[in-house]
């Protein structure tokens, strides 16, 4: 059972811990509302407040005559494994961006994410339900029913791949090399195969030689992109499709229960946005592929922009 979201009163009650080093203490070192106080530069009131309000939340318990940290407050005590920091912490990357927002609708390019925005991030998609990762892929299965080799691109943390795996497909995530690192254990365990590099621009270089696979797959990456760095990750995605294979893009669709994507792209991105579902189609029929179709996801929030690699691609008997 999922542990629901704090209160808006207690998320900015956590951001200003996190600001201002109260909750990295509380985590390591202090024990007491007066130990804390006397780490940071917290007033005795402001102390006392938030070690009573985390102990309510459950991210502290009482021990005695001391605190220490609960198991929700895992994620901001390791790092080390993206399936122990949960969707808390990038909950509050986000909340520190949307402060900015501002700045960014004024026509600010919004800063890049750091290391550990991105480790976040990746222990928030590591923490999405179980439901709703079976929903995607049941949906890519229904696509190339007929596949046996999937590549998935920007596929960390791995939950695809691996429930792919589970399901006898032999699977190949592409993403950047620290995401993979980070993402080891969901992966390894899995025996999903790994391909290193950028996106989308280090794609082509990368899957050059790279047998080809039967199904191409991009999990909530498009909207993150403007419109070249689509077409570019579409043609690289066709380029290392067998004749016949789908391409298959897994995205929230403008004006379709997208406000959180669109929202999260303006404050993390420079060209990133919703597409119409007409954009899609428009950019997989221009790259050459048949029957594009768009199809929603049961239970999720998203759509699957579908297309087939023409078998006259390549001359009889070709690979």
């Amino acid at each position: 059972m999922s542990t629901p979201t704090p209160s808006l009163e207690v998320l900015l009650l956590l951001r200003a811990a996190r600001e201002t080093g109260a909750l990295e203490a509380l985590m390591t070192s202090a024990e007491t509302p007066e130990a804390l106080a006397a780490e940071t530069d917290l007033t005795p009131r402001a102390a006392t407040t938030l070690v009573s309000v985390l102990e309510t939340e459950g991210f502290l318990e009482r021990v005695d005559d001391t605190y220490e940290p609960t198991n929700r407050s895992l994620g901001f005590l390791a790092k080390t494994d993206v399936r122990s920091i949960g969707s808390l912490p990038a909950t509050l990357d986000r909340l520190d961006r949307s402060l900015e927002l501002a700045s960014t609708m004024r026509g600010d390019d919004p800063d890049a994410m750091t290391d550990i925005e991105r480790r976040n991030r990746l222990g928030a998609l590591a923490a999405v339900d179980e439901s709703t990762v079976r929903a995607i892929v049941t949906e890519l299965v229904h696509v190339a029913p007929d596949a046996r080799r999937v590549l998935e691109i920007g596929g960390t943390p791995g939950r695809h791949a691996a429930e792919f795996a589970a399901r006898g497909f032999d699977v190949t995530v592409y993403d950047r090399p620290e995401h993979l690192v980070a993402s080891r254990g969901v992966l390894a365990p899995a025996d999903v195969e790994t391909l290193e590099g950028t996106i989308p621009d280090g794609l082509a270089d990368t899957l050059a030689g790279v047998d080809r696979f039967d199904l191409v797959t991009a999990v909530e990456q498009s909207h993150r992109f403007g419109p070249d760095a689509n077409e570019r990750l579409i043609e690289a995605g066709i380029g290392v499709l067998r004749p016949g294979g789908s391409l298959a893009l897994v995205t929230p669709l403008e004006g379709d229960a997208a406000s959180r994507a669109t929202v999260d792209a303006l404050t993390t991105t420079v060209e990133g946005r919703c597409h119409a579902s007409e954009t899609y189609r428009g950019w997989l029929e221009t790259a050459g592929l048949e029957a594009v179709s768009i199809r929603s996801v049961p239970g999720a929030a998203v759509h699957v922009v579908t297309g087939r690699k023409p078998d006259a691609t390549f001359p009889a008997g070709g690979q």
